[in-house]
């Protein structure tokens, strides 16, 4: 396991994953900043930006398909799949983004921004925490969740073997934070409304907590999924967006703000953490 870790790449990760979705991203982008298409550019950009979501997914398996062929691959996927795990992590990966969300949206609304009650549709006979579940599960394998094969799943335990794990953290969070920049030139897409710096900030910063999750919980590839599922899910139960078009989504830099605040409390766990074994390997 060490040693398949080892031969992994990180960087021929990180290239692919940005070729597989920056390529059929382009037309989306050219037409962003007003460059006139001779196709439907909205209909293609709801459907590439869809499958571009899956390119950490598909990057990770191409490589290690390469290393392994299909049998390195369905050991990829039962390792990412091990539900093996201690309820304790699962719960943390569950209540973390609901803590950071309702920590952010209340900060917000305390220092007079905007931000709204919910983001789920409130024309309808069922609450919002009730619409959260099946959101919950579509993030799961849509929205984020499949994500971490590649960011976690393939990239972190190398990187980290090699510079560490807060360095590894913040150089996947960066990269994370950097592969989503089409989407601020996308037209119509939600992000142009908050700034790509903040949500670098958040990025990087977050990027933390999902590798002590990663780490404390045993290398468990689930944990991460369902950490990033229900972050996505807390943002429109208790949001730090107001979600009106044509205005500044100001209250962004409260949530980025949070999110650098519980990076560094959980950098502190993972430097603690990792105390033991090295005062334990100066004494044999």
């Amino acid at each position: 396991m060490a040693n398949q870790h080892k031969n992994r790449d990180p960087w021929k990760f990180f290239l692919l994953t940005f070729a597989y979705s920056w390529v059929i991203w382009i037309p989306s982008v050219l037409d962003g900043i007003g460059i006139k298409l001779p196709f439907n550019v909205a209909g293609y950009s709801t459907v590439v930006v869809i499958i571009g979501a899956f390119a950490p997914l598909m990057a990770a398996l191409t490589l290690v398909g390469q290393e392994g062929g299909w049998r390195g691959i369905k050991t990829f996927f039962g390792q990412a799949l091990d539900f093996h795990i201690k309820p304790v992590y699962l719960v943390l990966a569950l209540a973390l983004p609901l803590l950071i969300h309702l920590i952010a949206h209340y900060l917000a609304l305390a220092v007079g921004l905007d931000v709204a009650k919910t983001l789920f549709p409130t024309d309808t006979s069922l609450a919002p925490i009730v619409l959260a579940i099946p959101y919950f599960i579509l993030m799961l394998v849509l929205g984020g969740g499949q994500e971490e094969f590649g960011w976690r799943g393939y990239a972190q335990e190398p990187l980290q073997e090699k510079i560490g794990v807060i360095p590894a953290s913040l150089v996947i969070g960066l990269i994370w934070g950097i592969w989503h920049l089409p989407l601020w030139f996308m037209a119509g897409d939600l992000h142009s409304a908050y700034s790509f710096l903040a949500f670098v900030m958040m990025t990087s910063s977050i990027s933390i907590i999902y590798a002590w999750l990663y780490n404390s919980s045993g290398k468990k590839l689930i944990v991460v999924i369902f950490f990033h599922a229900m972050s996505n899910t807390a943002a429109p139960l208790l949001p730090f967006l107001h979600g009106i078009e044509g205005k500044p989504e100001s209250a962004y830099w409260i949530y980025a703000a949070v999110n650098v605040l519980f990076g560094i409390i959980f950098a502190y766990f993972l430097v603690k953490g990792s105390k033991p074994a090295q005062d334990e390997t100066l004494t044999i």
